[in-house]
């Protein structure tokens, strides 16, 4: 894992705000939120240009669209990679503050991305910075809980030209929008197995997030909605045998107290709330394992009943309980299709912690005034 570098300690970041009779009012709390779709009223944005000295002043303005040439790199090579984070309101509504969760982890994920991908990193405290101004300026964008505002840093490439070759200037930028439920339901998911697509391959970029490993699953998550499925279970490129993602989120599976979960080999996205479980899940007495699953193994144990539960887990869905499991033409169920004790525990467990309602031992919730 590579270490941030830091630009000027004192980042100073212009602010350009929409005026009063053009500012866009939050959705009310009976309004539909569709998840990613209604931008809050501003966007962070900072650009690295080397012919100017690098990274130029940063700036929060009113959020608009890009205007870029045909010919731009960013169209071209997928040089491109983002992040995903949230901001919570405290329970006391009147509190002018709000709480990230594990902001710097983003920050370091999103660096290690662009070095992957042959981008400038963007340093860990102009990341920082530009979450915490912008999320300020728009703070009255952050639904009640258990609601919140996803965070949606990005880094793209500015250069442009058809040649194949990695840009020399970039820009990162941040947008917000709030959310509720990532899924429309409240219950179990069915996963289809997929077992001739990959997701990832050693030494490729599954441990990125960059819009590549997105865009190439998307055969396979539109195979598994034909098929009634909500999302991707993704194996091995090796072997085609071994559990690695669902959709694009961890997976853990639960036997009786144990909950075994994939290790980290380089084709696994590095999830902030996977790590967040593991320790929390710990934390609360349960065992747990990081090692190769067997999906056919995994199979016969949820056919036996040996197998109490699957979820997954990521930012926007923060635990999303897999209820099947889809395998050609058969249908496996788990747990009865019924939601389990472990996931529910460790999504209340996380979620209070987030939202500021327990206390954090772990130093994970950062309180940010505004």
């Amino acid at each position: 894992m590579s270490t941030p570098t830091a630009i000027n300690a004192s980042i100073s970041v212009k602010k350009e705000l929409v005026t009063a009779e053009k500012r866009r009012n939050p959705p009310g709390p009976n309004e539909p939120i569709p998840f990613g779709r209604i931008p809050s009223n501003h966007m962070f944005v900072c650009d690295f240009v080397p012919e100017k000295g690098g990274w130029q002043p940063p700036e929060i303005v009113p959020y608009h669209n890009f205007d870029f040439s045909p010919i731009a790199v960013v169209f071209h090579y997928g040089q491109e990679i983002f992040e995903g984070m949230k901001a919570y309101r405290p329970e006391n509504t009147g509190s002018k503050s709000f709480y990230l969760f594990r902001p710097e982890q983003n920050a370091q994920r999103m660096y290690n991305s662009a070095l992957r991908l042959g981008m400038e990193p963007v340093p860990v405290n102009l990341f920082l910075k530009a979450v915490e101004e912008l999320v300020k300026v728009d703070a009255e964008w952050i639904p009640d809980a258990p609601g919140s505002l996803y965070i949606r840093p990005t880094l793209i490439p500015l250069d442009e030209g058809v040649s194949y070759r990695a840009s020399t200037a970039y820009r990162f930028f941040v947008c917000l929008t709030p959310a509720r439920n990532y899924y429309s339901k409240e219950t179990g998911v069915s996963v289809y197995i997929e077992r001739e697509i990959v997701r990832a391959a050693p030494g490729g970029t599954g441990a990125t997030k960059c819009g590549g490993n997105y865009a190439a699953a998307l055969p396979g998550l539109n195979k598994a909605k034909k098929l009634g499925a909500e999302q991707v279970l993704w194996l091995d490129a090796i072997n085609h045998r071994y559990v690695e993602e669902v959709g694009a989120m961890n997976i853990m599976f639960v036997y009786e107290d144990c909950i075994v979960t994939p290790p980290l080999s380089g084709t696994i996205l590095p999830g902030v709330t996977r790590s967040s479980i593991i320790e929390l899940a710990r934390s609360l007495g349960y065992t747990v394992k990081e090692e190769r699953i067997d999906i056919n193994q995994a199979i016969a144990d949820a056919q036996s009943g040996k197998l109490k539960e699957v979820f997954g887990c990521g930012t926007a869905a923060v635990i999303s309980p897999v209820d099947a499991f889809m395998d050609a033409d058969r249908t496996i169920a788990i747990n009865n299709r019924e939601i389990g004790k472990v996931s529910t525990h460790l999504k209340n467990a996380l979620m209070d912690i987030q939202f500021g309602k327990a206390k954090d031992p772990f130093g994970w919730r950062k309180t940010v005034e505004f």
